[in-house]
């Protein structure tokens, strides 16, 4: 239903483009409210919501909500369960999925930006830049290598950036040393990591500022997130792509370094000094 919404978004009008929005923002949980909430939240008349529903060419305000319980049963099903799915409904030509993949990567990607990103994205190099914060990077079971990443990369632009590792029962070690000059990078997509959810929460109720990275589903409460980066993560595999989750860790990454500006450059070097006497020494202490 999103995708649809997306589709068709263009052709809508000022008023239909503000429920198609409000819709977005939190999809699918911004759709399962009344059409009288809904029409609040996006400051439109009921009759909006309604006329919005019709050029989906749904009869009505309950079907809309049908086809969007559809995608959230979608939501819960297993990787096996997606692919017997598509075993049963798509006979791609030869040599056509991976051209279908990366079309579908794209519209999705482009159509993920919107002004609110840009704003949540500034305000998240803004943290990371602020040489007095900590940063923490903490990722859940199928995005722990996102958030491997993230902390190398950041790492080499700044100090004090550290991975959150080891078994979920020993992170409260990291909690203890939280406070108003950390920052909190997670990451976690769908049949999210409770564990990875408390501790994020338990964070921010620590004074941290936290910035998440999702999937479309994400809501920013359940992370207690100050900043919350929906990425798109459908795929044509029965498994979920991590593409826009490494996108979003990249640009991160590349507004950090233009943040920083010329004063990255002798760190840099220094870091390549340090690894080239490093090399040096041990080949001439070798025989």
């Amino acid at each position: 239903m999103a995708e649809r919404i997306t589709d068709i978004f263009e052709t809508l009008g000022r008023r239909e483009q503000d429920v198609a929005r409000e819709i977005l923002r939190q999809y699918p949980l911004s759709a399962l409210s009344t059409v009288a909430a809904l029409a609040e939240r996006s400051s439109v008349s009921t009759a909006t919501v309604l006329r919005l529903v019709q050029r989906l060419n749904l009869n009505g305000y309950g079907e809309f909500q049908e086809a969007v319980k559809s995608d959230v049963a979608r939501l819960l099903e297993t990787p096996l369960e997606r692919l017997s799915a598509q075993t049963a409904h798509l006979a791609p030509e030869e040599g056509s999925l991976l051209s279908d993949l990366l079309v579908r990567t794209a519209h999705q990607l482009q159509n993920c930006h919107d002004p609110v990103m840009d704003a949540d994205f500034r305000t998240a190099i803004e943290l990371l830049a602020d040489p007095k914060n900590r940063i923490y990077c903490a990722g859940g079971h199928r995005s722990r290598h996102i958030a491997a990443l993230l902390t190398e990369y950041l790492g080499l632009l700044r100090p004090n950036v550290q991975l959150v590792e080891g078994p979920s029962e020993g992170w409260q070690r990291y909690l203890l040393e939280m406070n108003s000059r950390t920052v909190v990078c997670v990451t976690d997509i769908r049949r999210y990591q409770p564990s990875l959810l408390k501790f994020s929460s338990l964070a921010s109720a620590q004074g941290a500022h936290v910035i998440a990275i999702s999937d479309a589903w994400a809501d920013r409460r359940d992370f207690g997130a100050e900043v919350l980066f929906r990425m798109p993560s459908a795929s044509a595999s029965p498994i979920d792509s991590h593409c826009g989750q490494l996108l979003l860790a990249e640009a991160l990454v590349g507004g950090l370094a233009s943040k920083i500006g010329p004063p990255l450059h002798e760190r840099l070097t220094l870091g390549e000094t340090l690894s080239c006497s490093s090399s040096t020494k041990s080949q001439s202490d070798n025989p």
